[in-house]
């Protein structure tokens, strides 16, 4: 139930006004033909419920309509002498008391009750409550003004009064059902529908049809099967079917009854008019009751699937937040699982580094005695053709030692490097040489490269890049005929694909070597740049070549990837572009053997061997030798006789102070030039502007080094 009182037209509301006034008095004058005399009272009063609607549906700014109608139905049949003051003012009465009454309830009905009076059975009584107190009112005006103004007054005055009350509460609960009745309307029944009405015609027929003398209390009891039908329409066809059927019933129960005949007819007008009204009222309202109690069942299914959707939306919506959260778990688990391979990546290269630095350190000083003494004994020529040949295999040996040594620190980044900017088409160019007489014949080399492939790296790193993964390919193909693809490009990477390839976007060189064998196994493929790693066997591999590869690209910034299938595999080295220099690198001459003006030089090596080679060395080239085992000893030999020397030697790694900081303080106090030797250095990078001597070094290449720096000095 609705209330409409959005502002209007006043033309509008007069026009309902007045529509209201004649709708009330035909149905008033139609209800007064079955009403009881003296008094007028009828058993159901139409324009009752009629007015109610009105005003809850339009407003309570129609109560003029009502008072209108009701004085004109009034003023026909008011007991009193046609034309008298009595019967205008009897009639004013009752219309101004009908007026209170009905209006009266409008009220209370928008204040106290519900919207929808057939919501839920609770809102069906408390409506029907504040009815019944508006239709008290009324009767109450209508018993004063029919008391004061009628000259015919009523025989019992409790019996008037109560079929007043009853009267207009039946023709609200009537009216307002057909009304109300709409908002809980059911799907269509239309054979169900007349077989009821015919149902309920039946049963009025058997009960209200013929006269029926009352026995006892049988007579109530029996009205009451005339109620089926507004029951059964309450159960299965709704509020508007409940309205129509006890219409139908009021009207043929108070025509019965008026005419004597039926259960009720041989009781007392006002009594059996009040019987009719109770049967009637009651019935209806136990078929409002069931349809409020359907309207509420309905409503509760609804607020259920509501509910039921909406916990079906927040368990899709947190369905679809913990994918996410689980696909972030997923992704931060991978991302740790990534981090904490890269981690102990990290601490192996770590570990690997300090092995290969101590080992480099160590080895390289054997080395370097080794083959300064090999290099003195083939130099003597009073040794024998035998012992020459000798010491040129100990040369060689002492030369594969120090290459593996250099390919053990490069596996571990950290080799030491001179980074400066190469075009990768000579690099190919001159490897293209080198490489021929090393593969064998069933081998068919080709090497391309494009313009302006320049990556800034130690020169002797790229020979090193090129010549393993040739060599890898070469084993890969085996005695059987196949080809080897070198080609060398440049690329620019965007976000996705850089990040496909796990580099930072960019201009990036690639150097890719192709064969067309066997391919890697994929058990395998995840192993192939672990130091030490072979599937060659028999003692044809060291495990270190693709290490090797893998440690000078990540040295230089960049990466290596590798694409295996059954048909071959291709190593790409992904390098990063260089810029070409504005001036071009002159390239530095070989060095040379120069005897040099005799010189004072300060050795300084804990390794007695190794300092003994190197005094010897110079000795034997007219230098005149001062040793020290460490900085601090070379500190105090410089103390006393600093003038006299011309140039400090001095090894990196020594006990108590280093050459680092013993060349710091040389060239500080006494502007000194310094020459480092060196195997291997935690510190290498602070060396990259010195002259050092990686060890081992050759007698030509110590010597050049110390006449280069005498010729700087001077």
């Amino acid at each position: 139930m609705t209330q409409t009182e959005q502002p209007r037209a006043w033309w509008v509301t007069a026009a309902l006004t007045l529509g209201l006034a004649v709708a009330y008095a035909v149905t008033g004058a139609s209800g007064l033909e079955l009403a009881s005399q003296p008094g007028n009272v009828t058993a159901v009063w139409l324009p009752a419920g009629l007015a109610l609607a009105a005003l809850l549906k339009f407003g309570r700014t129609l109560w003029p309509g009502i008072t209108l109608g009701s004085f004109a139905c009034n003023v026909l049949v008011f007991p009193a002498p046609d034309g008298t003051l009595e019967r205008a003012l009897g009639s004013l009465a009752i219309a101004l008391s009908s007026t209170t009454g009905l209006t009266l309830i409008a009220w209370l009905v928008e204040r106290r009750g519900s919207r929808d009076a057939l919501a839920s059975p609770s809102d069906l009584l408390r409506f029907m409550g504040l009815s019944l107190v508006g239709c008290v009112v009324n009767a109450c005006g209508g018993l004063l003004a029919t008391a004061i103004f009628s000259q015919t007054p009523p025989g019992n005055w409790l019996n008037f009064w109560a079929t007043w009350v009853l009267g207009d509460f039946a023709g609200v609960v009537v009216v307002t059902s057909l009304v109300l009745g709409e908002g809980s309307a059911r799907p269509r029944r239309v054979v169900e529908s007349l077989f009821v009405f015919a149902l309920s015609l039946v049963l009025m027929q058997l009960v209200f049809g013929r006269p029926i003398p009352g026995v006892g209390g049988t007579s109530l009891p029996v009205s009451w099967t005339v109620m089926i039908g507004a029951v059964w329409a309450g159960a299965r066809l709704g509020g508007r079917a409940v309205g129509v059927m006890s219409l139908m019933n009021f009207f043929l129960m108070s025509w019965a009854t008026l005419s004597r005949i039926g259960p009720f007819g041989h009781f007392e007008r006002h009594t059996a008019l009040l019987l009719t009204d109770c049967v009637a009222v009651l019935g209806t309202t136990v078929g409002l009751l069931l349809v409020s109690s359907e309207a509420r069942s309905r409503r509760n299914q609804e607020a259920l699937e509501l509910e039921r959707r909406h916990l079906e939306e927040k368990v899709q919506e947190r369905t679809a937040q913990l994918e996410l959260s689980s696909d972030a778990l997923l992704s931060e688990a991978e991302e740790r699982g990534r981090l904490a391979s890269h981690l102990i990546e990290a601490q192996k290269q770590e570990a690997l580094g300090r092995l290969a630095g101590g080992v480099a350190h160590d080895f390289n000083n054997l080395l370097t005695v080794i083959s300064a003494e090999a290099e003195l004994l083939r130099r003597d020529k009073e040794h024998n053709h035998d012992v020459h040949d000798a010491a040129g295999a100990i040369l060689a040996a002492s030369h594969r030692a120090a290459e593996l040594t250099r390919q053990l620190l490069a596996v571990a980044r950290r080799q030491p490097t001179t980074p400066r900017y190469v075009e990768l088409a000579d690099t190919l160019a001159a490897n293209r040489r080198l490489l021929r007489p090393l593969l064998p014949a069933n081998i068919t080399l080709e090497v391309q490269c494009d313009d302006d492939c320049g990556v800034s790296i130690d020169p002797t790193m790229l020979d090193q890049i090129v010549l393993n993964l040739a060599l890898n390919a070469r084993d890969a193909i085996q005695q059987r005929p196949g080809k080897v693809n070198i080609i060398g490009s440049k690329r620019t990477l965007g976000e996705q694909a850089a990040a496909s390839v796990g580099l930072p976007p960019g201009r990036w060189v690639t150097l890719e070597v192709e064969d067309d064998g066997d391919g890697i196994p994929p058990e395998i493929l995840d192993r192939i740049f672990e130091p030490f790693f072979t599937t060659k066997g028999d003692g044809r591999g060291t495990g270190l070549g693709l290490s090797t590869v893998w440690g000078i690209a990540s040295q230089a910034r960049g990466k290596v990837t590798v694409d295996s299938s059954s048909t071959g595999t291709r190593f790409t080295a992904w390098l990063p572009a260089a810029e070409r220099p504005s001036t071009p690198i002159k390239a530095s001459a070989a060095p040379a053997f120069i005897d040099g003006r005799p010189s004072v030089i300060l050795v300084v090596e804990d390794e007695p061997l190794v300092r003994r080679t190197v005094v010897l060395t110079l000795e034997r080239a007219g230098h005149q030798v001062l040793t020290a085992a460490d900085g601090d000893e070379a500190l105090a030999v410089l103390e006393i006789g600093a003038a006299q020397v011309h140039l400090v030697l001095t090894d990196v790694v020594m006990p108590r102070r280093g050459g680092v900081e013993l060349a710091r303080e040389v060239r500080a106090r006494w502007q000194k030039p310094v020459i480092f030797m060196s195997g291997f250095h935690e510190r290498q990078s602070e060396l990259t502007d010195e002259l050092v001597l990686g060890k081992p070094f050759s007698t030509d290449q110590l010597l050049a080094a110390v006449s280069q720096a005498l010729r700087t000095a001077t």
